[in-house]
């Protein structure tokens, strides 16, 4: 059940968070508090998002932690309303990902050569089910690069997203589009979350959610921030010395990232899911060698990224990778 609590709203409303939204313990303390409008945060808000952070008053940034699991999470959180003026009208979207995004242009025109194929291929690997039978679901999906590189690959592949435009766009793209309450009807080998449970409010409910939604032995990976660092930002905050910077405030940006996960918290949530984390072995994670154009060595730099990464998303400093089943 949602923890939250309305708070009054004016421009925009807000809602507390009283219980660890991880883990659902009750005992939280709260690391730091300010207006969104004051010092580095308003800096931030001001700059990044293009608004005047006065019209978020009727709420506070506010980092709180969770003294069980450790979790670090925003108590004030957004309504509705706001979340939807957030992803709509301040967080920049392109227009064209193909046309306007490097990287993405690069991976769609090269499937084999990409990262996101290769985590497929790991998958079927682990999984013992071949592409052409995998079912995937990319929640979250944004611009659908990781549901069109599965789809691409011959797998199954379905993807959802709050925004209409995306969805309308994965379905013109070889994506099955399904809204958040389909999911619930259909069951997925492999079910990819990338930079998603640090934006919901209720991460724990999501997970228990998905988990739902998995075939037997099925998969859901979860790659976000990580919140190792949080402790010197804090610090800086507290002393005036954060001056609202972007790459800074990531595990904790306001509005967006409101959970802030450990490899202490994210263990405790999934604990909690009854699930358990389990890393494949390299066998697994060097599946793509196994497949025919994966690597191109006209790119001796894309070739050492792709052969160092199945080790080194294990061991980024900035950023947890996680791959959970059910637990028996």
């Amino acid at each position: 059940m949602p923890t939250a609590q309305a708070l009054t709203s004016s421009p925009f409303g807000f809602a507390t968070r009283s219980v660890c939204p991880g883990c659902r313990a009750s005992d939280i303390m709260t690391l730091y508090r300010t207006g969104f409008d004051e010092g580095g945060i308003g800096t931030f808000v001001r700059t990044y998002y293009g608004i005047d952070p006065k019209i978020l008053t009727a709420g506070e940034y506010r980092l709180d932690q969770c003294r069980a699991c450790k979790l670090i999470f925003q108590g004030c959180i957004g309504d509705d309303r706001l979340l939807e003026t957030l992803y709509t009208d301040w967080v920049e979207e392109p227009g064209d990902p193909e046309a306007e995004i490097d990287t993405y242009r690069a991976d769609i025109n090269n499937v084999r050569l990409s990262r996101d194929a290769h985590e497929v291929m790991a998958a079927s690997s682990f999984l013992r089910v071949p592409l052409s039978q995998l079912t995937t679901l990319d929640y979250g999906m944004g611009w659908a690069l990781w549901a069109r590189i599965a789809a691409t690959l011959g797998c199954q592949s379905y993807g959802s997203d709050l925004s209409k435009p995306r969805m309308a766009f994965a379905a013109r793209h070889g994506v099955n589009a399904i809204t958040d309450a389909e999911i619930a009807d259909r069951r997925f080998h492999f079910i990819n979350t990338e930079q998603v449970f640090e934006h919901v409010p209720e991460p724990l409910e999501l997970l228990c959610r998905l988990k739902r939604s998995l075939l037997p032995g099925g998969v859901v990976k979860i790659s976000i921030p990580s919140a190792a660092k949080v402790d010197h930002l804090i610090a800086m905050l507290k002393d005036g010395r954060y001056q609202g910077d972007y790459p800074t405030i990531v595990p904790v940006q306001p509005l967006e990232h409101v959970n802030s996960f450990t490899q202490q918290s994210l263990a405790a949530m999934a604990d909690v899911a009854k699930m358990r984390i389990v890393r494949p072995s390299f066998r697994h994670g060097y599946a793509f060698l196994r497949h025919y154009g994966t690597l191109s060595l006209s790119q001796p730099k894309r070739v050492a990224k792709e052969l160092v990464r199945p080790w080194h998303q294990y061991n980024n400093s900035r950023n947890l990778f996680a791959w959970l089943v059910a637990a028996h």
